[in-house]
């Protein structure tokens, strides 16, 4: 009886360790997970910001730069990110794709640079949509967050914001552009593919290439204008090559600032939703910036030998009436495959009308 006991007692003595033992290792197990996740929360990062404007260029300078440093403080320094401007990284016709495959961590570029990746977001290329970039950029964001298949055609990344340049206007060399038919038989620029149908519908050629290049397409009467915002004529010295500017706040260009997929995931959850919290207010910057631009290349061409054309309410009803088609004929497009053309057109139309 007395050997029984002592057996039982041993085996009971030799559980109690057993089980004090595998307890003692989860809780290392635990502890070592969780300090795991917090030094992954807290280990610093540094993100690369692709874009193709020069780096003096006032994107940069008055929106990217800003961005970098609030960056810094919402993260409480753990997110530093550095910039690479001028397409240093890839062409501007890459930089989506670049976000996709992680070539960069955060790019931003133009959408219409990605043909048929962003077909409903080409609304605010339409004639006559906004006058002001920053009324636009604020439209845009609002159909992105209103509209899931806005969303759908950025779902291979994270957009941060979208920004809309001030309206393009009508820069040519050697002969002044009042009318509509004024552009027949003249090689412009184009900055997207409802602007190539705008210049086809005019009786002239369309030419595509990036604003990098139209200095000297321009110089060596490659093309004899370009449609393009106001402050490229300083950006990109354009002032020196043009003889007319004609101001119709023809259409707009559109940008976006989009994040790699698998660096979203990897910021912590605070990070995100303050990162969420700043779209609308970085949208505005963008055009803001835009806007703040054009007015001082409107300055500068008072000090210029450049001539400048402002269409009159009578000649902006004239170049919507000779272009109604082209809208009519997006919105048929957009209907027939299935996406809601007609509804973001009129809403896009409706929030200009809001914000007036």
């Amino acid at each position: 009886m007395k050997k029984e006991w002592k057996r039982w007692t041993g085996f009971w003595v030799f559980l109690v360790l057993i089980l004090l033992l595998s307890a003692c290792q989860a809780e290392q197990a635990g502890s070592s997970e969780g300090g795991e996740t917090e030094a992954a929360a807290g280990e610093q990062i540094t993100l690369k910001f692709s874009h193709f404007w020069p780096p003096h260029h006032f994107v940069q300078t008055e929106v990217f730069e800003p961005f970098v440093d609030e960056m810094g403080q919402l993260s409480d320094g753990r997110v530093t990110i550095d910039i690479y401007p001028a397409s240093a990284l890839g062409e501007p016709g890459a930089q989506y794709d670049m976000a996709v495959t992680g070539v960069a961590d955060i790019t931003v570029g133009v959408h219409s640079y990605t043909p048929g990746q962003f077909p409903l977001v080409s609304v605010m290329e339409l004639p006559f949509i906004s006058d002001s970039g920053e009324k636009g950029s604020e439209i845009l964001w609002k159909l992105y967050e209103e509209f899931p298949e806005l969303k759908e055609e950025h779902a291979q990344t994270k957009p941060l914001w979208l920004f809309t340049s001030s309206p393009g206007q009508l820069l040519t060399v050697g002969k002044p552009v009042e009318s509509i038919d004024d552009l027949r038989g003249m090689r412009i620029r184009s900055p997207s593919p409802i602007m190539n149908k705008v210049i086809e519908l005019a009786g002239a050629t369309p030419v595509s290439m990036p604003m990098s290049d139209v200095y000297d397409a321009m110089q060596r009467g490659v093309v004899d204008g370009t449609f393009a915002p106001m402050p490229e004529l300083l950006a990109f010295n354009l002032m020196d090559v043009t003889d007319y500017v004609t101001i119709g706040n023809f259409y707009m260009t559109t940008f976006f600032a989009v994040m790699n997929g698998q660096v979203w995931e990897g910021l912590t959850a605070e990070e995100q939703q303050k990162l969420e919290e700043l779209g609308l207010s970085m949208a505005r910057k963008g055009g803001k910036a835009f806007d703040q631009a054009a007015a001082e290349a409107r300055e500068a061409l008072a000090d210029s030998d450049v001539e400048v054309y402002e269409l009159s309410e009578e000649d902006v009803a004239e170049w919507k009436s000779q272009l109604e088609s082209i809208i009519q004929d997006w919105i048929e497009e957009m209907n027939s495959k299935g996406l809601p053309g007609q509804e973001i057109y009129d809403r896009a139309v409706q929030l200009n009308s809001e914000l007036n």
